[in-house]
């Protein structure tokens, strides 16, 4: 069973949500360790969005602060955002950043703990506004927020709320662009202003 649904492509709009948490969880199943190319591999296959979610929820989760696993996934989410503005589907990794591992325990774990909300999600995203959510655009400027929010990451990595702090609003864009929904992606525009705003607030005031 858990086979057919890892080869099933991953559906469109919010019934995408729990889709992505079962794909997760067999990815990890019967493993002990699993990649971060086997997590390009499997999940990547269905597209960025999904592949930008899963990053990002590892970033906003207690998983993103171990030490070495922030700046893998910002070194991660930079190219997705590459490869999202030259327009190619696929997301290729060094070799020595492919091979970066991560317990699959805590994968397996982290989908159990979201598998709740996702399924909340699925109910209440709704496709609109898809200027927002597919738009060239936006795309690009996503994008372009993608590959400077990844590369801070290989420098911030090392403290442990930076990953949380980047990994909300790029959570938000890739709800938005798995889910179609314009609104969430709006909302991630709004919180990477306050984030970024926020930060040069701190600068001045130290």
């Amino acid at each position: 069973r858990s086979r057919e649904r890892r080869h099933k492509p991953i559906p469109k709009g919010p019934a995408a949500m729990p889709a992505l948490v079962d794909r997760l969880h067999d990815l990890a199943e019967g493993r002990e360790t699993v990649s971060l190319n086997d997590i390009v591999r499997t999940i990547g296959a269905q597209g960025h969005a999904p592949l930008l979610l899963v990053a990002a929820i590892f970033m906003v989760l207690p998983i993103g602060m171990i030490p070495g696993v922030g700046g893998a996934l910002g070194a991660l989410v930079a190219p997705i955002g590459l490869q999202m503005l030259l327009g190619h589907k696929g997301v290729s990794l060094p070799k020595f950043l492919g091979k970066r591992e991560i317990a699959a325990r805590r994968i397996s774990g982290t989908a159990d703990r979201i598998r709740p909300a996702f399924c909340w999600l699925r109910r209440h995203l709704h496709i609109g506004w898809e200027g927002l959510a597919r738009g060239r655009i936006s795309m690009s400027v996503i994008a372009v927020i993608l590959m400077l929010s990844g590369g801070s990451l290989l420098i911030l990595g090392p403290i442990p709320i930076a990953a949380p702090l980047v990994g909300l609003p790029i959570a938000l864009f890739a709800f938005g662009l798995l889910a179609r929904d314009g609104v969430v992606v709006a909302c991630g525009y709004v919180l990477i202003v306050v984030v970024i705003g926020g930060m040069v607030a701190f600068r001045i005031a130290a």
